[in-house]
C-alpha cells in the first residue's frame, strides 16, 4: 500500500508556478507532435504560466506570457527557439545590423593588411638590399665582417618585403572574408535585449519582426506588466 502511495505520488505531484515549480508536463522547449513543427506557445508554458500577447513572426511566432518571451521561427537560421525571462528584458526591436564581431574583425583585418601591404610596397620601391649589396662591393667598402654584416641586412631586409607583401594580401583576403560573412548576417531580425547579457536575435521577415517587437513591446509595458516602460 505504502509502495503504491509513493508511486502515485511521483506521478502526480506537479508543483504550481506560484510556488516557484515548474510542471512535468509543461517543458520550455519544442517537442514535436505527430512529427508537426507548429508548435503552439501554450504548449511551452511553464505550469500556471499564460500567454499574454502573440504575434506571427516568418513561419512561427513569437509570443509574451505572465513569466517570459517565446520566440520561435522554424526557418531560422541557426536557432529557432529562444525563450527571455521577463525580467532579463530590457527592449525588444526589430534590426539587421547583422554580427558586429565579424564586422570588427573584417575591419581590423583590413587595416593591417593595408599597412602591411603599403610597408612591403615601400620597402621594395626603395630597394635598400640592393643598395647595401652595391656599397658593400664598392671598391672603397669595407671588407670581412662588416661586408657579412651589410650581406645580412640585405638578406633581413628582402625577407621583411616578402613577409609585408605575403601577410598584407592575405590579411586584405580574410578581411574580404570576414566582411562577406557580416554581410550574409545583416538579415532583419527580432531583437530582445537583456540585462547584463548579449542580445538574443531570431531571424524574420522585416514586416513581422516589426509587427512583433510593437506588439510584445506593448504586452510588456502594460499596466500588468512585471516591468515599467523603457522608452
Amino acid at each position: 500500500m505504502d509502495a503504491d502511495a509513493d508511486d502515485d505520488s511521483r506521478g502526480t505531484t506537479t508543483p504550481n508556478a506560484s510556488g516557484g515549480g515548474v510542471g512535468v508536463a509543461s517543458v520550455g522547449t519544442p517537442d514535436p507532435v505527430d512529427g508537426s513543427t507548429d508548435y503552439d506557445p501554450e504548449r511551452l508554458c511553464y505550469a500556471g504560466e499564460r500567454v499574454v500577447e502573440r504575434a506571427p513572426l516568418g513561419a512561427g511566432w513569437a509570443a509574451v506570457t505572465t513569466h517570459r518571451i517565446l520566440a520561435y521561427n522554424p526557418t531560422a537560421d541557426g536557432q529557432r527557439f529562444e525563450a527571455v525571462d521577463r525580467p532579463n528584458v530590457s527592449d525588444v526591436r526589430v534590426d539587421a545590423d547583422g554580427d558586429g564581431q565579424f564586422l570588427g574583425w573584417g575591419l581590423r583585418a583590413a587595416v593591417y593588411g593595408l599597412a602591411g601591404l603599403g610597408g612591403g610596397v615601400a620597402l621594395r620601391a626603395m630597394d635598400l638590399q640592393s643598395t647595401l649589396s652595391m656599397d658593400a662591393s664598392a671598391g672603397a667598402a669595407p671588407v670581412g665582417s662588416v661586408l657579412a654584416v651589410t650581406d645580412a641586412l640585405a638578406a633581413a631586409l628582402a625577407l621583411l618585403t616578402t613577409v609585408l607583401l605575403v601577410g598584407g594580401v592575405a590579411l586584405l583576403v580574410g578581411a574580404l572574408v570576414l566582411l562577406g560573412r557580416y554581410l550574409r548576417t545583416r538579415k532583419p531580425a527580432l531583437v530582445v535585449e537583456r540585462f547584463g547579457d548579449d542580445p538574443v536575435r531570431l531571424s524574420a521577415p522585416q514586416g513581422d519582426g516589426e509587427r512583433a517587437a510593437r506588439a510584445l513591446s506593448t504586452a510588456l509595458e502594460r499596466a500588468d506588466g512585471t516591468r515599467p516602460a523603457s522608452r
